[in-house]
Formats: C-alpha cells, structure tokens, sequence
C-alpha cells in the first residue's frame, strides 16, 4: 500500500512552555475507589498545573497512585472530588457528549499498546479515525502521514504479530495522534520494552513535542525515563505528590525520602552506600571522611581531584562517581574519601563550599 505525503501535520509555533500559562489544572483532585467492604484512596487531594508543551512526568511506585491519577485527566476514571481543567476547559463540568468532543483532543499510549491484533498497522491507525468526517483520501493520507512521523512507513500491511514491542508502541502513538491531540498521555509506555528499545521510543515523544508542541505527561515508575526527556516532575507515593520541581532541581537536590529512594537506585548510590556502612570500600579506613559532592552547572568540570591535592595536600580516594547531562544542564556526582592534615581538610572544605559545590560529610 503506497500514497503521497499530502497530509501536513499542524506546525508547533516554537513558544517554549515555561513562558506559558499552565495548559493542565488538576484542583484538589482526591479518586477513592470501593474494594468489597474497603474505601481505597487511590489519589488524595492532588494539586499540579502541567504547562503547555512541556513533558511533565509523574514518578511512583506501584499502588502510588499515578496510573489512576492520569486516567483522571481525561476522565477515564472520574475524580470523587476536585476539577481538571484542559486548556480553559473544566471537562468536569461537561455533559457526556461535550466530554467525548474534548477527549479526542487528548490522546493517550497504554504499556500494552491495545492494538487490534486482526487488523494491520494502516487499520489500526484508522480506527481512531473511524468517526471523523475527513474523505477517504485524506484519511489515507493522514495515516501515511503518521506512519512516517514515527518511522513505520512500510509496516502498513504488517500485522501487530509481525511487529516488535517497539514497533507496535509506535503504531499506538500514530493512532493517538490521528485526531490532532493538544495533549498525549503516556502510562507506563516503555515498561514492557528493553533499554534500547525505551531510548528510541523517549526520542520520537521528543521530536513529537518538539515538531507538534504537543504537551506530554509521562507516568513512569523508571527514574531513567523522567531523566532522559520529562522538563519537570512529580513523585508521588500513597496517592500523594510528595515532591515536584524541574528534573534539574530535583535530581540534584531531592527533599523527599522518595525521591532520594528513585534516585539512588538510579544512579547506584544505594549499592555504595551498603557498602561505606559495611566499611568494605577499598582504601577506606575506619577513621577516614568521606565527602559526597555533587557538581552542577559549571562546576561539574572543574578538576576538584587535582585542586585538593595540589592546593591543600590532601589524598583523594575515589569510591563513586556519576554525570548526568539534563536538559543540558551537567549534573555530577562524586564521593571520596579524604586524608591529611585536619586544618587542610577544613579549609579544602570551606574552598568547595564556596565554589557552590554541594558537600554532604558522610563519614
């Protein structure tokens, strides 16, 4: 099945979000469900303003609460209390058939990809179409279209049993897109896939947001994924937002125990830090300071290493390290452990201080 590319995907005007007003207004929104005799509270008075054309991504656990969080900004699940506002609209408020109109304009990608396992990929895209009133031509075109924009313009005859994980998750993307969404959804859409598999799927929601301007919310319990393309972010835990900040700020500097939780097992920190409490990393005595330092901006570059030595005469023994690169932004982390004269050592202290480098005395 051949056509042209008639079809023209609506242009992102290029405004960036953080000078926009917030896209997504979720009020005080609280979900509680019936279990037998129980009352589950599933999402407790939950507050978050999405900006338009941001990825924001919402981080928990299983059981956080997130999953039914996001259904609530469409209205799959119905909150118990608390309004969405959707681009000045409070799809609360809206009769069921106003309400349908509405969520056509929010698109939305499953970890499953909920394809049509009988129909090919060309088909599966047009069933979100099914209702529109575009001539058929221009539906063909439209789909050839959408094929294209997510790199599977010769998989429009296979069928999802002849695709891989990754390729059917991009036949879901080209169906959430066909009806021209202002927002796209995304619940867990890269658990099911392997690491290499979630990079490629995380560039094409990049270049969607960046071509279409579309806004994305990502609902992730993987803090790689809210590393690699979300703006900002929120964790949650026990149906509650216990932290929310740009991905810089909170990766940097966490405040809540949930967050230093994902980001330690993102980073590694948590086998480290098993073993300073197990006193079994190498060259590190009973009685020696080990100084965690996180870098950020300019001062991720700066050879600190070298400058303890050759400035204050001290050894520094190396036991972790990690950079990160965000949004641009270098963020490193390095830990060591320290020797010398103890004058040296504080002064070597108040120096990094100083330098706006973060110092955290573990040891």
């Amino acid at each position: 099945m051949q056509n042209e590319f008639k079809y023209v995907i609506p242009p992102f005007s290029g405004e960036k979000a953080d000078e926009q007003r917030p896209f997504i207004s979720l009020n005080h929104i609280s979900k509680t469900f019936r279990v037998g005799k129980k009352t589950v509270e599933a999402v407790k008075d939950v507050t978050l303003h999405i900006r338009q054309s941001e990825i924001f991504g919402i981080i928990g656990f299983s059981g956080a609460g997130k999953s039914t969080l996001v259904r609530c900004i469409n209205l799959l699940e119905r909150p118990t209390e608390g309004e969405v506002i959707v681009n000045n609209v409070n799809l609360t408020k809206l009769s069921p058939k106003a309400l349908r109109e509405e969520r056509k304009k929010i698109g939305m990608i499953f970890q499953n990809f909920n394809l049509m396992p009988s129909r090919t990929v060309y088909e599966n895209v047009a069933l979100a179409l099914k209702l529109t009133d575009l001539p058929k031509a221009q539906k063909s075109e439209k789909i050839f279209s959408l094929l294209g924009l997510v790199g599977l313009s010769d998989k429009a005859d296979s069928y999802p049993s002849q695709l891989s994980g990754g390729q059917k998750q991009r036949v879901a993307i080209a169906r959430a897109l066909a009806n021209d969404p202002q927002v796209l959804l995304c619940d867990e859409a890269t658990s099911a896939l392997d690491p290499k598999t979630t990079q490629s799927i995380l560039t094409l929601l990049q270049k969607i947001n960046l071509q279409l301007g579309i806004t994305i919310v990502v609902i992730t319990h993987q803090m790689s994924v809210i590393k690699d393309i979300c703006d900002r972010v929120a964790v949650m835990e026990n149906g509650e937002i216990q932290e929310e900040g740009t991905v810089f700020d909170v990766f940097s500097s966490p405040k809540s125990a949930i967050a230093k939780g994902f980001i330690e097992t993102a980073e590694n920190l948590t086998t480290f830090h098993q073993k300073l409490s197990e006193g079994s990393l190498p060259g590190i005595g009973d009685n020696t300071p080990v100084w965690f330092l996180t870098f950020s901006g300019n001062s991720a570059g700066e050879a600190v290493v070298c400058e303890l030595s050759v400035k204050f005469g001290l050894s520094a023994n190396i036991v972790y390290s990690n950079i990160d690169f965000l949004k641009g932004r270098s963020l490193g982390k390095l830990a060591v452990g320290i020797s010398g004269n103890l004058e040296n050592i504080e002064k070597a202290r108040s120096y990094l201080v100083s330098k706006r480098i973060g110092l955290e005395v573990l040891k």
